[in-house]
């Protein structure tokens, strides 16, 4: 190439560079791109180490509306981590379906996720086997259902329990000194009702409590045969099958659904998390 083609070639592009930026930056004003909407990111909760002072509230739907707007950031959050869960759990199955091992990265969160929803090797030796297990597990609990029994459990924030354990759930336990020891305990019992540090703990335990503890294997069924027919997981539905999580048993059930329809708790004003990624 001679000199003078070499001088055109350099002034051509001094022009065409500046122009193509300029042409770049219109498009991405005008046209930005646009995020998926499964890929929204719920924010992590603040961390609420106590309940407020909610019996303090005499305006009994100003002290319920407190009481749900305190939960709905932790339930929404959890439910989105739990969706993000089985996205996991999905690529790894597809993975094994197509023949190809897990990679060190997905062994290793697979362990994990073997801790945190108790499905042990010991009972689910077989990968493919502990992963259906886990995709029964992990799944989110309808935010009716968890407003429903955090408020029948606990009065709404305000029984003693709730105000001096963080017990939003009527949770037990048997170690001395785990708790707060009930006041009519039989003689030689040693249940108390659970201590949690914050308020978000017991969020935690409730959901690992209804998905992994066997009496509430036929919750998770029911939640399962939602999905495939591609139903809502409604929580008036769902609370049929939470019988055993009281001694009253079918009238708690009758309770818990009072609740969810008195006060509306389908609409109780959490943002709407669909499983969009599923197919």
């Amino acid at each position: 190439m001679n000199q003078s083609a070499s001088k055109w070639v350099v002034a051509l592009l001094l022009v065409a560079f500046p122009l193509a930026c300029l042409i770049l930056t219109f498009y991405l004003i005008h046209s930005p791109p646009q995020l998926e909407e499964e890929e929204t990111i719920v924010p992590r909760p603040a961390v609420v180490d106590r309940l407020p002072a909610l019996a303090d509230i005499s305006h009994i739907p100003e002290r319920k509306q407190t009481f749900i707007e305190l939960l709905l950031p932790m339930i929404e959050w959890r439910n989105s981590q739990l969706l993000d869960r089985r996205q996991e759990i999905k690529s790894m199955l597809d993975q094994l379906a197509n023949g190809q091992p897990l990679k060190k990265h997905q062994q290793e969160r697979l362990q994990n996720l073997r801790l945190r929803f108790k499905v042990t090797e010991e009972s689910y030796p077989e990968t493919e086997a502990a992963l259906s297990v886990l995709w029964r597990r992990v799944d989110i609990i309808p935010t009716d259902m968890v407003l429903a029994q955090a408020a029948a459990e606990s009065g709404w924030g305000t029984s003693r329990f709730a105000v001096e354990a963080n017990n939003i759930f009527g949770h037990w336990c048997f170690r001395q000194g785990c708790g707060l020891v009930p006041s009519r305990r039989p003689e030689g019992a040693n249940a108390e009702v659970e201590k949690f540090a914050t308020v978000n703990d017991a969020l935690d335990a409730y959901y690992i409590n209804i998905n992994t503890h066997r009496a509430y294997r036929e919750l998770r069924r029911k939640r399962a045969q939602l999905r495939e027919q591609s139903l809502p997981i409604a929580g008036e539905i769902l609370v049929g099958e939470l019988s055993r999580y009281s001694s009253r048993g079918q009238a708690y059930v009758e309770e818990l659904r009072e609740l969810i329809r008195y006060n509306d708790l389908v609409n109780a004003g959490v943002a709407k998390i669909t499983e969009t990624h599923e197919g």
